[in-house]
């Protein structure tokens, strides 16, 4: 099996865990998915919609990134993006501290953490890449 079908599953399997964990939230979570109107979490299908979305967007733009731009503006940008994941992530962490959101569940939690640490690990597998010089063609 080669490098890539392998990091695909991998990928594949980490956006399943990530849709699963989302779309089952305990009752105090599913009436906030209901009050806020967070429709494309609501059920598993919908989750895996858009985290594969969410996630396939970040693999597209950091293909253009590696492909198009030149080196030392791609290490810049694939940085850059890897930091709004940070922050992303951050923002997730401040937000779930609040007692309201700690109420929605550990499966819910832990689904939310997921997709901003998985972002930041693609923009960092690419990053890693380029700095390693293994060809912009092969990434």
């Amino acid at each position: 099996m080669t490098k890539r079908v392998s990091s695909l599953l991998l990928l594949g399997l980490l956006a399943i865990t990530n849709a699963y964990l989302l779309s089952h939230p305990n009752i105090v979570g599913k009436l906030g998915i209901l009050l806020y109107q967070h429709y494309y979490i609501k059920t598993f299908p919908r989750a895996l919609l858009t985290v594969s979305l969410v996630l396939l967007g970040v693999i597209i733009i950091s293909e253009a990134v590696v492909r198009w731009a030149q080196p030392g503006k791609a290490k810049m940008l694939l940085g850059g993006f890897m930091g709004l994941s940070v922050a992303f992530l951050w923002y997730v962490h401040h937000t779930f501290s609040t007692v309201t959101y700690r109420m929605t569940g550990k499966s819910f939690i832990y689904g939310a953490y997921l997709l901003p640490v998985i972002m930041t690990g693609i923009f960092g597998w690419y990053l890693i890449k380029l700095l390693l010089g293994s060809g912009q063609k092969e990434c």
